[in-house]
């Protein structure tokens, strides 16, 4: 007979929430936690090096590399969607910019019912993660896990572009996190002694021999165990075997926008007539558990260099080899740094009460997003600016393919099906070409790849964006949190409907902020922790 396998807390997905998650509930040595991964350890050392972004991001066997569904603003195109799937989830293999977004984002969150969640209240969790250079003020944290440092490219073109960006009127920034976000410099990065912050590395891998918590990977949880309209455990399946933990407590779902939405509906708790579709027993109808999918969508324009001011010239042999042993011995130089560097946030309309555009500088012309490593290195001297209409308006949906756990969701972001978002996009994608077009850069840029000096006129540009635009990896919103009777989860982050069950990562963002998301999901992760152990009576 199998042993029963009890524990407190049950919490599946050690992404970047769960992790957090997993640790702060663990502080209590009497709290028994389980914290299960779909993924491997990923102790493949490469990841650690942040300036292999290019090979790790995309690499398979840290990826669940989901295809969308075509789309059909997108010229019915499938885009490919990362999410990490490994120790750390997508925080083992993002770009490792640490952005949180407008502070008027989270008030407004509150403003739709959200009691909890204003910037005020949310800004103690941020800096409870942060182990920022910057030193402990009212915005930043000193005595998180996860290194904090400053931007510090060493690449001539990210001083171009920001003598540009300046040119054109916009405030140069030492930090998107200060007082102020609109204007341009360059990011924060989740990089500590050259190597990258994951929550795994950073979180999770210094508390492992603590008794009280058990980390599992290459799990694949099968659905949530429910009983009595009460949650009490998991089944899953993992090397061949199927197992029940129970949850003495509380199940607690970490797993993102994608698969915590696909778990709640395998278990029975989502849109009934869906789930009926499967053959599924339907335990609870939530019609809106898998709806409100937001994402960023990004436009890319592409840039050849006459001059050596980008990171081509680390594909030659020795320069390769000088940049391999200066961080071997030093951790420092290009593979100690993002390739993601600069950017900035800017409002596309005057009368906006903040930013709605962002923009990311990629120091080399990397190759696309789910191509192989040797693909993805530059070919020629040159650089990318990325676009990400920051608030979207469009809505999409996670559905479930069939009913096995292993089939990949159906996923239909319904990108630009909001007309607004992309005029917003066109908008914000003619003035970073004006800021490209300034003497600044014009004394270094050969000729415009992508989309062309051919694209001009408003008609060429909006089929180009249609024709080529992907997404930015940013997944939000399908457990959608608010005070209302339709949301997934309350204000706690409590299934409405279901005792003993939360879900806590970025699927209960009610509107997507204009920023990257990982700083989002560890401050979830941190917020969870702290409701969950105020209603044991602790203080955190």
């Amino acid at each position: 007979m199998q042993a029963r396998e009890a524990y407190d807390y049950v919490i599946v997905g050690a992404g970047s929430a769960g992790c957090i998650l997993a640790s702060r509930l663990t502080e209590d040595a009497s709290t028994r936690v389980w914290l299960g991964e779909a993924g491997g350890p990923g102790r493949d050392w490469l990841l650690n090096v942040p300036g292999l972004l290019f090979r790790t991001s995309t690499a398979p066997r840290f990826n669940w590399s989901f295809l969308t569904e075509p789309e059909p603003e997108l010229h019915g195109r499938r885009l490919f969607w990362s999410q990490g799937r490994v120790l750390g989830g997508s925080s083992t293999i993002n770009g490792m910019l640490y952005v949180r977004g407008h502070p008027r984002e989270y008030d407004l969150w509150r403003q739709h019912g959200c009691a909890g969640w204003s910037w005020d209240e949310v800004l103690p969790h941020f800096r409870a993660t942060e182990h920022n250079e910057r030193g402990a003020s009212a915005l930043h944290g000193d005595r998180g896990p996860i290194a904090i440092t400053r931007g510090a490219p060493d690449v001539p073109i990210c001083a171009l572009f920001l003598e540009a960006a300046a040119r054109a009127g916009h405030a140069l920034l030492d930090d998107f996190n200060g007082p102020s976000m609109d204007g341009f410099g360059h990011y924060d990065r989740s990089i500590g002694a050259g190597r990258r912050n994951s929550v795994a590395s950073a979180v999770l891998r210094p508390l492992m021999a603590r008794p009280n918590l058990t980390v599992a990977t290459d799990v694949t949880v099968t659905r949530v165990l429910l009983e009595g309209g009460r949650a009490c455990g998991i089944e899953l399946h993992q090397r061949g075997t199927m197992r029940k933990l129970e949850a003495a407590r509380e199940t607690i779902v970490c797993a993102g926008a994608i698969n915590s939405a696909k778990l709640l509906m395998l278990s029975g708790i989502g849109p009934a007539d869906h789930l009926r579709s499967h053959d599924i027993p339907v335990v609870l109808d939530r019609p809106d558990i898998g709806g409100n999918l937001q994402n960023h969508l990004c436009y890319r324009l592409e840039f050849a260099c006459s001059a050596p001011v980008t990171a081509y010239r680390y594909v030659r042999p020795w320069p390769a080899v000088r940049a391999c042993v200066d961080y071997a011995l030093h951790r420092r130089g290009v593979l100690a740094q993002t390739p993601v560097a600069t950017g900035g946030f800017f409002r596309t309309e005057p009368g906006l009460d903040m930013p709605d555009a962002q923009v990311q500088l990629q120091i080399g012309l990397i190759g696309p997003p789910g191509a192989s490593a040797w693909q993805r290195l530059p070919r020629r001297e040159g650089f990318s600016v990325s676009v990400n209409q920051g608030r979207p308006l469009s809505r999409g949906t996670v559905r479930l393919r069939s009913a096995d756990p292993t089939a990949p969701p159906m996923i239909a972001p319904r990108n630009l099906s909001e007309r607004r978002d992309l005029d917003v996009l066109m908008r914000a994608v003619r003035h970073v070409r004006e800021i490209t077009r300034d003497a600044a850069l014009r004394r270094v840029i050969a000729a415009e790849l992508s989309p062309g000096d051919e694209v001009e006129d408003d008609a060429a540009l909006e089929h180009d964006i249609r024709a080529r635009s992907s997404n930015a990896f940013h997944p939000v919103g399908t457990c959608r949190m608010g005070g209302d009777d339709n949301a997934v989860v309350d204000p706690a982050l409590r299934v409405r409907g279901i005792d003993g069950l939360r879900v806590a990562d970025a699927s209960v963002i009610p509107a997507l902020v204009n920023a990257n998301t990982n700083a989002v999901a560890m401050m979830i992760g941190e917020k969870a922790a702290a409701m969950i152990g105020g209603q044991q009576g602790e203080t955190r």
